[in-house]
């Protein structure tokens, strides 16, 4: 993490004829095509404030033991984790959305977790290993994930549905969004599979 801030120093410290070099060698070093899965806690408020803060971490701890195998297994790596956030890369989009899926439905079935709004994005993205990411895609996860889902949905925005394919086997319905002005082309992902919905 120190050599990518010492890579931004230097380029912040830098003429303009000077940038596009070194912005050039900072994506050449860290640019990665991924998946990007942001997920958020529900009822953070509410749950502190009624249960107390010791209640919530320990439900926080929960979200760590639950997720952590299940993006591993997924073939994801665990970014990082963020007060009640988790933040994952994925190669494959596809791995991201049955990671996601895979997420909700232990978290559902775990009387000691809390409910899960995730969001899906694909795109560039910078990512220093096993510390954080930056670009679009994370920004645009998180949007998704904290702002724009309810309570145990998965929202993808158009990149990821485009990158996932037409054959994914699951119902999507658009739910466009607005948010601190950006204009999000946002997907709501439906659990069940088409197969299963008869």
């Amino acid at each position: 993490m120190r050599s990518f801030f010492a890579e931004i120093d230097r380029y912040a410290d830098a003429v303009a004829t000077q940038r596009a070099s070194l912005e050039a060698d900072i994506w050449a070093r860290y640019g990665r095509d991924r998946a990007m899965l942001a997920l958020d806690m529900s009822d953070f408020s509410l749950s502190v404030r009624r249960d107390g803060v010791l209640s919530y971490l320990c439900r926080i701890r929960r979200m760590h033991a639950i997720t952590a195998p299940l993006v591993a297994r997924h073939g994801g790596e665990v970014v990082k984790y963020e007060a009640d956030n988790l933040l994952a890369a994925f190669e494959q989009p596809r791995s991201a959305l049955a990671a996601a899926i895979a997420i909700h439905q232990q978290m559902h079935a775990d009387p000691q977790a809390q409910p899960v709004s995730i969001g899906l994005s694909y795109g560039r993205v910078l990512l220093i290993d096993g510390c954080d990411a930056h670009g679009d895609a994370v920004n645009t996860a998180f949007k998704l994930g904290e702002d724009v889902a309810r309570r145990s949905e998965i929202l993808a925005c158009g990149h990821f549905i485009d990158a996932i394919g037409a054959d994914h086997g699951h119902r999507i319905e658009a739910r466009p969004s607005t948010i601190a002005g950006l204009q999000l082309d946002a997907w709501r992902i439906h659990l069940q599979q088409t197969a299963d919905e008869g």
